[in-house]
C-alpha cells in the first residue's frame, strides 16, 4: 500500500533552535530516509524550499492568478515528504511516529489512491 508522509513545520521555531539541534535533526532525516531505502519501502522523497519562496496558482474571478506565499498558513507549511510502499497503515503510522519523534514536527499520513483493476 502506498502512503504519502508529509512533514509540516514552523520555520520560526527553527530560528530559536541551537545549531546542534538543527544538525541532529538533519542527521536524523538522512538516517531515516536511508533506512527506508535499505528496506525497499521508499519510492520517492524530497525536502521543500522554505515557505516564503512558495507560489500559489489559483482561479480568481475566472482568471488564473499567481501569488506569493503558501496555500496553508506559513507557520505550519509543508516542509518535505516521503512516498512509501508499506504493508499497511500500521506501518505508515509507525514511520510517521519516527519522524515526529526525531524532528518534533507534525506529519500527515495519507493513503494514495490505487488505480482501479480492470
Amino acid at each position: 500500500m502506498k502512503y504519502m508522509l508529509m512533514q509540516f513545520g514552523d520555520e520560526s521555531v527553527l530560528s530559536g533552535k541551537s545549531q546542534e539541534w538543527v544538525q541532529q535533526m538533519i542527521k536524523f532525516m538522512i538516517e531515516f530516509t536511508e533506512g527506508l531505502k535499505r528496506s525497499g519501502e521508499l519510492l520517492a522523497d524530497e525536502g521543500l524550499a522554505l515557505a516564503p519562496h512558495a507560489k500559489v496558482v489559483s482561479l480568481e474571478d475566472g482568471a488564473v492568478a499567481v501569488r506569493d506565499g503558501t496555500f496553508a498558513e506559513p507557520s505550519q507549511s509543508l516542509a518535505g515528504w516521503w512516498l512509501v510502499d508499506v504493508a499497511d497503515e500500521t506501518r505508515a503510522l509507525e514511520l510517521a511516529r519516527q519522524i515526529v519523534a526525531g524532528a518534533g514536527e507534525p506529519v500527515e499520513v495519507r493513503q494514495c489512491h490505487e488505480p482501479p483493476v480492470t
